[in-house]
């Protein structure tokens, strides 16, 4: 545990915030909780020195249309195939209703409903085709080669300290005091559940 003793990383505020995060949620023990702030602000120190490697954001083309257009596609669709379909007292009242209702006092008949299904099924088509650019990961969304170094040396100091592995019982408490810490410590890694999983194991 030697490889811990460091100058003081935190403010006193943050080193009580972290000692609040462990009791909260019933990590450790006193000297426990004593000697992972240490090793965490040590870790911390560390984590600066390490490339902080950019992530370039890029846009690629979407290999699916977007849920959104997918959505309307359908119900064109489906509309269209509708109105083709009315028939009978159905179809006469609709279109009367819309003769009454056109302030040019248009007539509509079959032939505008034959236009209106052609020109559902254009919209449904062009829906279906088109694509909308999506960003790739931006460095909020991934996490960098320093940010997977820092976790996992994070979890060997939790077992260290607690005589806990970070991965039981699911990744939690570990998992929400990694959270606790990163907002302490003004850090900017996005990690889910999921992907802390896969780091750990």
């Amino acid at each position: 545990m030697t490889r811990f003793i460091t100058p003081r990383y935190f403010t006193e505020p943050q080193s009580q915030a972290v000692e609040q995060s462990l009791k909260r949620l019933s990590i450790g023990d006193p000297e426990g909780i004593r000697v992972f702030i240490i090793a965490l602000e040590y870790e911390l120190a560390e984590y600066e020195k390490l490339p902080q490697e950019d992530v370039t954001e890029t846009v690629v083309s979407a290999t699916t249309p977007a849920p959104e257009l997918a959505r309307i596609a359908d119900l064109a669709e489906q509309t269209a195939t509708a109105l083709t379909g009315l028939a009978g007292e159905a179809r006469a009242a609709l279109l009367l209703q819309l003769s009454t209702s056109d302030r040019f006092g248009r007539r509509h008949d079959d032939a505008y409903v034959g236009a209106v299904s052609a020109e559902l099924l254009r919209i449904a088509e062009a829906c279906g085709s088109s694509t909308l650019p999506v960003p790739a990961p931006t460095e909020n969304d991934r996490l960098r080669p320093a940010d997977e170094h820092f976790i996992r040396t994070l979890a060997e100091a939790y077992y260290e300290c607690f005589e806990t592995l970070a991965d039981d019982n699911g990744g939690e408490p570990f998992y929400s005091l990694l959270q606790d810490i990163f907002e302490i410590s003004d850090l900017r890694i996005n990690l889910d559940l999921e992907r802390l999983q896969g780091l750990l194991h």
